[in-house]
């Protein structure tokens, strides 16, 4: 297979992946309906820096790591996932008990900071996810290929997410109740935490 046809055929199983709806997906849509737009660019960047980290050590064969220590991804997959819950049940928290009027607005969402953190343990706490994307590199034979072509699969797989994330983004804020205040508002984000909690307790839970 040439390196065309192996980039070809990287892109187009990555795009089923990238729109198949997943923890980062979810993750990515109610943090869209209830948060500011600048948490929105944070999951978003973080998703895709999981993406990135995810492919290199499919790239270079660290799958054999999780192999050789199934522990570590035990390890991983109970503290992205407990990270997770904990975030999670915190909005959930935050917004049962609403603070005074200033400042309810920040209590409905996630911060920046909170947001890109809660994605990249959304992103990075499963380890099935080398799993997959080892199992992409082989059916489409990018391992074999150059370091260069690997290298610019990983790119593929970079741009396609960031393009992703930015039309559902964009899509997501355009809806009318989108980051409404007040009720509203305040149950969009619990609906996030309840998300958050549930994928969390998914994530630790499942061997």
């Amino acid at each position: 297979m040439s390196p065309a046809d192996t980039l070809l055929a990287l892109a187009g199983l990555w795009l089923i992946a990238v729109i198949t709806p997943g923890p980062n997906m979810i993750l990515f849509m109610a943090i869209g309906l209830s948060s500011p737009t600048s948490s929105v660019i944070a999951t978003a960047a973080a998703i895709v820096i999981g993406t990135l980290c995810w492919g290199l050590a499919g790239l270079f064969g660290l799958f054999w790591l999780f192999e050789l220590f199934p522990a570590a991804a035990v390890a991983v997959k109970i503290a992205g996932g407990l990270y997770l819950a904990w975030m999670g049940l915190g909005l959930v928290r935050r917004n049962l008990n609403p603070p005074a009027e200033t400042t309810r607005a920040l209590a409905a969402s996630l911060s920046p900071r909170r947001a890109f953190l809660t994605g990249l343990a959304t992103a990075l706490g499963n380890p099935k996810s080398l799993v997959f994307v080892s199992s992409l590199f082989a059916v489409t034979r990018l391992a074999e290929q150059p370091l260069v072509v690997g290298l610019a699969g990983v790119g593929v797989m970079i741009t396609m997410s960031t393009l992703y994330y930015i039309i559902l983004g964009g899509a997501l804020r355009k809806l009318p109740f989108a980051r409404r205040p007040g009720a509203t508002g305040r149950l969009l984000a619990m609906g996030t935490g309840i998300v958050m909690m549930a994928y969390g307790a998914k994530m630790a839970w499942e061997r």
